[in-house]
């Protein structure tokens, strides 16, 4: 079985700690889909979920891309979401784009699969990328997967059905955020 579709690289694991208290996460841009608002949501909702970090409203980061007379669909540049972030007092933002999954499942179209996407998170304070999240095509496999279409001995859950599940952007973002709070732990309090 192939690993993870999904990749972090990050600058420096001090910087992260340091930095990524207070985060805006900018709408996402999904190709071929109209559910970008949803995957921002999703990815805003695990790190509140983890009381690590303190999100920054949805309807708080619109109204300023509104005042600026900005696209909300995340089709800014990176300077523009810097002074945004910095409007809306927060430390970091993320930006992302990405595309859907075409995927079919019995016939029917599978909806909220992503593809591809990229995230970047950006200090407000110097305009540093501090990490990036790429998923790549394939299947996000994680123990979850792997578990299940093991002991299912391929003959309950064969490998689209993996490809389907791992791609819906509610489990993308719990395993994105979730490999994000691990870069941020603090290694000296163990």
């Amino acid at each position: 079985l192939s690993c993870s579709s999904i990749d972090v690289a990050y600058t420096n694991k001090e910087t992260i700690q340091k930095r990524m208290k207070r985060v805006a996460v900018f709408p996402f841009d999904i190709k071929g889909a109209d559910w970008g608002d949803e995957f921002t949501d999703a990815i805003s909702h695990q790190f509140f979920k983890s009381k690590k970090v303190t999100t920054i409203e949805r309807e708080a980061i619109e109204k300023i891309l509104h005042e600026q007379q900005l696209s909300a669909s995340g089709l800014i540049d990176d300077k523009q979401a810097v002074k945004i972030g910095k409007l809306l007092g927060a430390d970091v933002i993320i930006i992302g784009r990405g595309s859907a999954l075409q995927a079919y499942r019995n016939h029917k179209y599978e909806p909220n699969c992503i593809d591809t996407f990229t995230i970047k998170a950006i200090s407000t304070e110097n305009g540093e990328i501090l990490l990036t999240v790429r998923k790549e095509p394939g299947r996000a496999w994680d123990w979850r997967y792997r578990a299940k279409y093991c002991c299912g001995l391929t003959l309950i859950w064969n490998l689209n059905d993996i490809l389907i599940e791992s791609s819906q952007y509610d489990d993308i973002a719990k395993q994105v955020v979730k490999q994000i709070l691990t870069i941020m732990q603090d290694d000296t309090k163990k």
